[in-house]
């Protein structure tokens, strides 16, 4: 059974929440007053509940209708967008990706002309809200992802189990110089990743330190505030050689004892099964693939360049 409720009744149902009377809503909507009651009562029949207390020809809202306007806002809001895209872009087709804000920061910002540059039918939409569990739903394309479990019907292509150490800017190692031992580091102005995956205490623990007390100077709460704040020179931190490898390529960072360094999380990059034929999804898999083998993308060529060492 279908338990959608009318789009009219939705629509009329919103314009009052938002209007707070049965004539204003009727105003912005066009249409009559009596229209917008005879709405309103349908959604309620639909519904099975009172969404309205009617005095004096005036409605006001109850607790649900309150509850329900919460609800249905987001579902608007994406129509509208949706709308306000598919006006923009016409008949070219867009590509929807998913990925957290330090990637897409870190290493899907700083290689994406490559792929904009020799598709360019393609317009790509790239989001960070939310959770990537929302490829289930369907609401993107693609989604970069850390979680470990790949969902039925969806294929996969790794980009690789990300090592963690701690890293540094050239300026600030010059000044403190070069620590002997993996405890020193706890002398040094430290910098915590909140979304990094491996902590700075099971990092020193696993490099001889027992029990060790981490006294950060500054706290992020993602890799590309945390990087940036370590190229700056306030700290070291401890992220993700996938998410430094440009900082560290441009020598901006550079690693300190990567001997100990320690696997995080896999990322890759995911997509429904069945929709992996469409011209846009495979030209997208196709220059990923190719991006793996390379460090960064010539901001002039838009071509790979540098790389990656074995």
């Amino acid at each position: 059974m279908n338990r959608l409720p009318p789009l009219n009744a939705l629509v009329a149902f919103r314009a009052v929440m938002e209007t707070g009377s049965l004539v204003s809503a009727a105003q912005k909507l066009a249409i009559t007053a009596s229209a917008v009651s005879h709405r309103l009562k349908a959604l309620e029949d639909h519904l099975g509940l009172e969404l309205f207390e009617r005095r004096s020809r005036a409605v006001f809202p109850t607790a649900a209708a309150y509850r329900y306007a919460s609800e249905i806002a987001e579902a608007f809001d994406r129509i509208s967008t949706a709308t306000r895209t598919i006006e923009a872009v016409g008949n070219r087709d867009t590509l929807s990706i998913h990925c957290s804000s330090s990637f897409a920061s870190n290493w899907l910002l700083r290689r994406l002309r490559s792929f904009t540059a020799h598709n360019s039918e393609i317009t790509v939409t790239v989001s960070s809200s939310g959770s990537d569990q929302n490829i289930e739903g369907g609401l993107y394309d693609l989604v970069f992802t850390r979680q470990s479990n790949t969902p039925e019907e969806f294929q996969e292509i790794s980009l690789g189990r990300e090592k963690f150490r701690p890293l540094i800017s050239p300026e600030l190692l010059d000044n403190l110089g070069y620590p002997k031992k993996p405890n020193e580091l706890l002398k040094l102005p430290i910098i915590r990743s909140e979304g990094a995956t491996v902590s700075w205490e099971t990092w020193l623990s696993e490099a001889g330190v027992p029990n060790p007390i981490v006294n950060e100077m500054m706290v992020f709460e993602n890799a590309a505030l945390s990087l940036d704040a370590a190229e700056k020179g306030f700290g070291i931190v401890l992220e993700s050689n996938l998410l430094s490898a440009e900082a560290e390529t441009a020598g901006r960072l550079v690693p300190i004892f990567p001997e100990y360094q320690r696997d995080g999380r896999e990322h890759k990059l995911m997509w429904r099964e069945k929709r992996g034929a469409e011209p846009k999804i495979r030209s997208f898999r196709d220059w990923f693939e190719n991006q793996l083998r390379y460090d960064f993308v010539d901001e002039e060529t838009y071509e790979p360049v540098a790389a990656l060492v074995d």
